[in-house]
């Protein structure tokens, strides 16, 4: 029986409108958010596929105007990309953004927005709770202007999180930003946004949802909520991930990634960042060598099951219930349920044509020092089911290597 927790807590504003042909109402809907002239936040890639012309012509045709596009954002968005996509909404006369795009785009736009707001910069608001507050920074955080997310990938969920990921070059380093304001008003999930996904990004963003589920459910901050998301979200994966990967994907699977990733984050997006060591592993390698994140995190996905599954006997019993839903072997003892679900998720990584070794993505041995140093300090190590040293860490990031 799962025991009855001391305290979670829980919160989920972000509204969220599903289904096909959604993008045609994005005007209407981000008009309830009080929108009336947003910046359109995206890359050149995404701009490319002609996705920016048909958000435009919805949000026209739902009574708005697009006060300019901002289209400068990279793989891994830097803070001097948000400060100038900031100074950008500034010099258009925005009032709201509206964020079309993979992680990047979207946690650009959310910090972007702090800026826009209340001006500074982007380290001002580097870690939990560091935005504005009322009553002499006592109060409850001020708002931010309106943000609506339309994500072209399903897997970071940043439509519905309170948290942003912005790389610092000084840092050589991944920075975590987050507070309540960050949620965007409002998430568009329509299918038609990820029609263009290649096949190696979309498997590389599913098992980035995948990997928000599977770390969330076995945080130390998991709560019955939660597990509802997670659980629901690894299904979907289980069911669609491979059809959404394959060419010319269909529109039902590319919609129910979306659906999934949008659940998967929600664990952690609602309270505090319930994910864990796998996490902590891709930030360094993605800060340190560029990594992208998605494939990172299928990469030490494995490792770090097999080390959590020898910790406590309650997290082995809850990888049990992920092994048995995914359709691992979940019998025996919890090491053994540990092992045999990180053979399945390795087994996935490898089908859907992804790297299984940070050395094929261009990680050295000799960098594995500074990789050590970053995920110690990075903030999902705290929540980790077991326990970590740096000794551990060395062990994981050798087996990763």
């Amino acid at each position: 029986m799962t025991s009855f927790k001391d305290y979670y807590q829980f919160a989920h504003p972000t509204r969220v409108v599903a289904g096909r042909e959604m993008i045609s109402s994005v005007g209407f809907e981000f008009a309830k958010e009080g929108a009336k002239r947003p910046l359109l936040v995206t890359d050149e890639v995404i701009r490319g596929t002609g996705l920016t012309e048909q958000v435009e012509a919805g949000v026209v045709d739902g009574g708005l105007e697009v006060a300019g596009i901002f289209d400068r954002v990279p793989q891994d968005s830097g803070t001097d990309v948000v400060e100038a996509c900031a100074e950008s909404a500034k010099a258009v006369g925005a009032d709201s953004l509206l964020a079309v795009g993979g992680g990047s785009v979207m946690d650009t736009a959310k910090v972007a927005n702090a800026l826009f707001t209340h001006g500074g910069t982007v380290l001002d608001y580097e870690g939990i709770y560091q935005l504005p507050r009322g009553d002499g920074g006592q109060g409850a955080p001020l708002p931010l202007a309106p943000l609506a997310c339309i994500p072209t990938t399903a897997g970071t969920g940043s439509e519905v999180s309170y948290g942003a990921v912005i790389k610092d070059a000084a840092q050589k380093a991944k920075i975590s930003l987050g507070d309540f304001p960050f949620f965007p008003r409002l998430a568009i999930l329509d299918p038609e946004s990820t029609r263009t996904l290649p096949p190696r990004v979309a498997a590389a963003t599913g098992m980035d949802a995948m990997t928000h589920a599977v770390e969330a459910y076995v945080s130390t901050e998991w709560s019955a909520h939660g597990e509802a998301f997670c659980l629901q979200a690894l299904r979907l994966i289980r069911d669609n991930l491979r059809d959404a990967v394959a060419e010319n994907a269909s529109e039902d699977a590319r919609g129910n990634m979306l659906v999934a990733a949008c659940l998967a984050i929600v664990p952690g997006a609602a309270a505090n960042v319930a994910l864990g060591a796998t996490h902590s592993m891709s930030h360094s390698a993605g800060g340190h060598y560029g990594v992208p994140h998605g494939v990172a995190n299928a990469i030490n996905l494995p490792h770090v099951i097999r080390f959590n599954a020898r910790g406590e006997a309650w997290i082995g019993e809850r990888y049990r219930d992920l092994a048995e839903l995914l359709g691992a072997d979940s019998g025996g003892s919890p090491e053994q349920v540990g092992d045999s679900l990180a053979d399945w998720i390795g087994d996935l990584t490898g089908e859907l044509g992804l790297p299984r070794r940070l050395s094929e993505v261009g990680v050295p041995e000799a960098g594995a020092p500074a990789l050590i140093d970053g995920a110690m300090g990075d903030g999902c190590t705290l929540v980790n089911p077991r326990e970590l040293t740096d000794e551990d860490f060395e062990a994981l990031f050798a087996a990763a290597l």
